[in-house]
């Protein structure tokens, strides 16, 4: 997860669910999201309008503008009604709460390491979440759900990531620096993970400083 900041509201009044799944809302949430889903970063081949209170009917927070945030299917489903008191990334930068890292194997072992950076409430909550929506949910589905995201999506595109670093290294005239800094933006899938592998090695971290802020 990595920070968001919301435009103003539409100026289109949103009275119900089919108000912000189309036209003017929901291409000001999409853009606000850098398309991707707030949770896991990936981007969905179906999108939904997540809320990140959930409504349960309440009209206050079902049309609520500063409720609403784009995430995938897979996602929406693990988090449903249970972490209505998880960070909320449009108040605060996630990635001051949550390092997230992953661990690169040659078998299936690949899982993903997600370290809260303090003892608050939300932080835990927000942990626990990402432990469901990376290293497994609760059922079978939900399981394969994880598996998925993990094997055939974060780990090509950390791989990808570790790939453009070492041809940096070696080539450091070639322009892969430009790469680096396009994938450490908070609109790349994935950032969070990618801006800690930066912010881990010092002189990564020097050299791309002004890319992180």
């Amino acid at each position: 997860m990595v920070r968001l900041f919301k435009s103003p509201p539409p100026k289109v009044e949103i009275k119900s669910p089919k108000d912000y799944r189309q036209g003017e809302v929901f291409d000001t949430l999409k853009n606000d999201c850098h398309e991707k889903c707030y949770i896991c970063e990936d981007k969905p081949i179906y999108p939904n309008v997540e809320h990140l209170v959930a409504h349960r009917g309440n009209p206050a927070l079902q049309y609520d503008w500063n409720n609403l945030l784009l995430a995938c299917g897979h996602c929406n489903n693990i988090k449903g009604d249970r972490f209505d008191d998880m960070l909320n990334p449009i108040q605060c930068d996630p990635e001051e709460h949550i390092a997230l890292s992953i661990k690169i194997t040659d078998d299936i072992t690949d899982y993903v390491l997600i370290k809260p950076l303090n003892e608050n409430k939300a932080t835990a909550k927000t942990a626990e979440l990402l432990g469901l929506v990376y290293n497994g949910g609760s059922t079978d589905m939900k399981e394969l759900g994880s598996s998925n995201l993990r094997n055939e999506h974060l780990i090509p595109d950390i791989r990808r990531f570790y790939q453009y670093i070492r041809n940096h290294r070696e080539e450091p005239d070639l322009g892969y620096d430009d790469d680096i800094r396009k994938e450490i933006n908070c609109c790349a899938k994935f950032a969070a993970f990618k801006r800690k592998i930066i912010k881990d090695d010092p002189a990564l971290h020097l050299q791309f400083s002004k890319a992180l802020v």
